[in-house]
């Protein structure tokens, strides 16, 4: 055999590497179906390892009719094709006189098969069609008088099908447009504008509602809605929806705050889309200036279509939400685990516990549990972004550490201890970090077991009249002080510091610039006498210098 000849499979061999029945021995279906019209004799034989196996593998499939030289095998299945059309012309032919033989009947297929020989030559095979194609016409209208009631009504399900495909394709769904967006504005009690209604068959066949603007000047907006109850929106009444989809957006939280679905029952308008189950994904809350993203989560609904509960979280999962009906407004359980509010906010929560009210232009926390700082924080916050933004906040400190609170508020002043006390927080700006520069607080500070690092009022005092200590520390037992706090200075007064014989009080002044200036009455008492000088302390923070004044 010439090693450089080329075969390439015949329409017998085609079909008989899908149907592994036709060729059963195993060396000849390995060589057939490495036979692709491009590799020669010579190659196959180096592919497969074995030539002599490859060269007589190759004369039968050729003898069988399977595989033919290339150009041979070009011929092979252009007379294949001519034999297919006359095949089909013979067909129709007897579809109309009703003698119509049976798609697929293994009779056909088997002389389709064997009419082909090595060279592509065709010869009948005994009772088959003849030289054109033609079935003899006892077996033609036997098969023709069986099939045809089968095939008239497979070609009427399929046309229904197409039918409903087309009507489901071609429906002009815009025209459920304007009773979308009727009752989309009774949900959000404002204008809304729904930007494009469409058919969608992936994942799942569905409505999908796209660029839908919510307010007077669409400051809202939502990316997608997607609908699934499709034909639960045909026919008059209120339309049931199982499942709808929100994925993308940017709302207010004043928009939310007006959701009728988040409102009390009494006085709502009767609901013409009672939906039982919404999913959400990327969206975010908006407040004034801040912005909580990206939030996902679920809604269940009641069978009257409010909301029964909705729960959110942030895509970390730091911060998840409870959201309910309520008389004044929604009403919100958070739950935080290494919460931040914002970037420029410097605190992180390690947990967070809190209940709020959503209300138009503000929110109210009635109650927030932390841990913070290493320590607990307790109390109330409101923040109002109606006009520019305001808060108001009252807190309870319990053992705080001091090395954190003043490293993440006064990096310059080292005071080590446990923190406790009241504080009350007031600030207004027109955005976040204005805010907090703007905020105004009152701490009640006590200071238990800590070190101020930076002076030794101890050694002041010891060196009498006229001496100056540089540097050091004093440690003490309890630090109480009612500090104010403005954007100018921070002001400390009534302190006093307790260190068993030693005591001290007054008051001291620091600003911007970190100068301190403080005047003490210092206390040192021993077993025979009692010690008091004034003294003051000055300097830059952290550098502190201690002076006797007398």
């Amino acid at each position: 055999m010439d090693p450089k000849l080329i075969f390439a499979k015949t329409p017998i061999g085609d079909e008989a590497v899908r149907q592994s029945t036709r060729v059963v021995q195993r060396s000849l279906r390995m060589v057939l179906v490495q036979v692709d019209g491009k590799l020669t004799v010579a190659e196959l034989s180096a592919k497969i390892g074995d030539p002599r196996l490859v060269e007589g593998a190759l004369r039968e499939l050729e003898e069988g009719g399977y595989i033919a030289p290339t150009l041979e095998a070009v011929s092979v299945w252009q007379e294949s094709k001519l034999r297919v059309e006359r095949l089909k012309a013979a067909a129709v032919s007897s579809v109309a006189f009703g003698t119509r033989s049976a798609p697929g009947d293994s009779r056909q297929d088997a002389s389709m098969a064997s009419s082909f020989s090595t060279f592509g030559r065709s010869r009948p095979p005994a009772g088959g069609p003849d030289a054109n194609g033609n079935e003899p016409a006892t077996e033609r209208n036997e098969r023709g008088a069986r099939r045809s009631p089968l095939t008239i009504v497979a070609i009427a399900l399929v046309s229904v099908l197409l039918i409903a495909v087309a009507i489901l394709l071609f429906f002009p769904y815009e025209r459920f447009k304007p009773g979308i967006e009727s009752e989309l504005v009774r949900t959000w009690q404002t204008p809304v504008r729904v930007g494009n209604v469409q058919l969608k068959l992936l994942p799942k066949p569905g409505l999908l509602l796209s660029d839908i603007r919510i307010g007077e000047r669409g400051d809202s907006v939502i990316e997608q809605v997607r609908i699934y109850s499709l034909f639960s929106m045909l026919g008059s009444g209120a339309h049931i929806l199982e499942r709808v989809e929100i994925a993308g957006g940017r709302v207010l939280a004043d928009h939310l705050a007006g959701l009728s679905i988040l409102a009390p029952e009494a006085g709502r308008a009767p609901a013409q889309a009672l939906i039982r189950h919404a999913t959400i994904e990327r969206m975010t809350v908006v407040a004034g200036p801040l912005a909580l993203g990206e939030l996902n989560g679920d809604i269940k609904f009641h069978g009257n279509g409010q909301v029964e509960k909705a729960a959110l979280q942030t895509v970390d999962r730091t911060l998840r939400m409870e959201v309910e009906p309520g008389g004044q407004g929604p009403l919100m359980k958070v739950e935080g685990l290494g919460w931040r509010p914002t970037d420029e906010f410097p605190l992180t929560f390690d947990s967070l516990q809190a209940q709020a009210v959503l209300q138009k232009g503000k929110l109210t926390v009635q109650s927030f549990d932390s841990r913070t700082l290493g320590g607990v924080l307790r109390g109330s916050w409101l923040l109002d972004w109606s006009r520019g933004l305001t808060m108001a906040g009252d807190a309870k400190l319990e053992r705080l550490d001091c090395r954190k609170v003043t490293a993440l508020f006064a990096p310059s002043l080292a005071l080590e201890g446990d923190l406790m006390g009241s504080l009350r927080l007031r600030g207004a700006g027109s955005n976040w970090q204005a805010m907090w520069g703007s905020a105004e607080a009152v701490l009640d500070a006590v200071v238990v077991r800590g070190v101020l690092n930076g002076v030794d009022l101890g050694e002041a005092a010891r060196r009498g009249n006229g001496s100056l200590v540089r540097a050091g520390s004093t440690k003490f037992d309890r630090l109480a002080v009612r500090v104010s706090i403005d954007p100018r200075q921070v002001i400390g007064r009534d302190l006093t510091l307790n260190a068993g014989m030693f005591t001290a009080a007054g008051q001291f002044v620091a600003n911007r610039e970190r100068q301190v200036d403080s005047n003490l009455l210092v206390t040192m008492q021993t077993s025979v006498s009692s010690l008091t000088l004034p003294i003051r302390v000055s300097g830059t923070l952290p550098n502190l210098q201690a002076a006797s004044t007398r």
